[in-house]
């Protein structure tokens, strides 16, 4: 139904997808799961033509979505956004009405019994007929959530796209729409795609999940039995979980393995290499394990700069969106020859960062540990260069470690 080949995103300089393939079948339900940040959002806008890819194409029944007419896919497809603000008093019923605007031929006109049915189911499939004539803005966000669906079911769409549609939602109304959610694809045959956080509600309902990794890559696709496996959550969420078989359902159940011990380092000295993203985590639980943390380098605008610095964390930076100079590492080793621990969190090599781990392997010479977290070969894009040095590292002493749980074990353990 949905075809999607070679699709390349970016925002800016941000790259978000690069050659992505996929297709979605018609009458299914697919759950897009992945770390924040990913794209999932990004790429149901994509879908609809609301973003145009700049390369690659994503076919609708063979149709290249850019062909088609707004009003049109407005028809074909309705949206429960992740989240909206509605500053008009509107009432509910107003609100879930403007879901039959596609469908109209002259927009001034009154509805029509048609709208007044498809209103009226959708306000009662969603339990919010008792609210109908209520203000949208005296409601609770749960219960504007609820109105958002009801506009999208209002629409009478063969395809529904839910962005964590029922993330504010209380327990009894997910579980509701959940189950309407699977009632609609049966019954009344329209294809679902979700983005979702819940993985055991995506496993239970989903024909087939699509796992992205933390820079928009597929990590895998298909059954939740295929996907949602103990190695591919703890590669791509870095969480240690078990995964079980539900006894009333038998799909996958997540069963997070939680370490209720804290971690101290008073006085621990730990240098991270890393960027994009990718120590933002462990700078935050090192802090509070107290341990003294330095960083870098670090382009300025990264993601890891702004947590450093909120953190005042001592770290080396270089210029926006450039490869780091002689003397950025230089002044970078010089700060690691102090440090007691270098850990290397960064996720993605190419030739601005690669230099990088020449500090780590002279760090590795002068007797300062080295610490690989969460390193993939897939994440190398310098034709292997950066692949064979964290392979030399590891050989010459590096330990690799899966993320940053267990590295706090470690370091806890380490003599004083």
């Amino acid at each position: 139904m949905i075809q999607v080949n070679n699709l390349s995103f970016s925002f800016a300089t941000n790259e978000i997808f690069s050659n992505l393939n996929f297709n979605v079948n018609r009458g299914e339900i697919l759950s897009i799961i992945g770390p924040n940040g990913c794209g999932k959002s990004t790429l149901l806008r994509l879908l609809r033509g609301t973003l145009k890819a700049q390369a690659g194409e994503i076919l609708w029944e063979d149709i290249p979505v850019g062909q088609i007419p707004s009003r049109e896919m407005a028809r074909k497809v309705a949206v429960v956004p992740q989240s909206s603000t509605v500053q008009f008093p509107y009432k509910v019923r107003e609100l879930v009405a403007m879901g039959r605007y596609p469908h109209r031929k002259n927009l001034l006109r009154f509805q029509d019994k048609t709208d007044l049915r498809e209103i009226e189911q959708a306000l009662v499939m969603t339990d919010l007929l008792p609210l109908a004539e209520r203000l949208i803005t005296q409601l609770s966000g749960g219960e504007l959530q609820r109105v958002l669906l009801a506009r999208a079911l209002a629409q009478n769409s063969s395809v529904l796209f839910l962005d964590e549609a029922t993330s504010h939602l209380d327990i009894d109304h997910r579980l509701e729409l959940t189950e309407l959610m699977v009632r609609l694809n049966r019954e009344e045959h329209i294809t679902i795609i979700q983005i979702s956080h819940d993985l055991d509600l995506a496993a239970a309902i989903s024909q087939r999940i699509l796992l992205l990794t933390g820079h928009g890559k597929i990590a895998d696709i298909g059954s939740a039995e295929k996907v949602m496996t103990a190695a591919n959550l703890q590669r791509i969420f870095r969480v240690d979980v078990k995964v079980e078989s539900n006894p009333f359902t038998g799909t996958p159940q997540i069963v997070p393995l939680i370490n209720n011990s804290t971690h101290q380092l008073t006085g621990l000295k730990v240098h991270l290499i890393c960027g994009g993203g990718s120590g933002t985590t462990l700078m935050r639980r090192l802090h509070l394990a107290k341990a003294q943390v330095t960083a870098g380098p670090i382009n300025r605008g990264d993601s890891d700069e702004a947590v450093a610095t909120a953190l005042n964390i001592p770290l080396v930076q270089e210029i926006p969106f450039s490869p780091f100079s002689k003397s950025t590492l230089t002044t970078a080793e010089q700060l690691i020859e102090k440090t007691d621990i270098l850990v290397v969190t960064t996720q993605w090599w190419g030739a601005g960062n690669l230099p990088c781990l020449g500090l780590a392997e002279t760090a590795l010479k002068q007797g300062i540990p080295v610490y690989l977290l969460a390193q993939q070969q897939e994440q190398d894009y310098t034709d292997g260069k950066a692949w064979g040095r964290i392979q030399q590292l590891q050989q010459q002493g590096g330990k690799s470690i899966r993320n940053e749980e267990h590295l706090l074990d470690e370091l806890s353990h380490l003599p004083t």
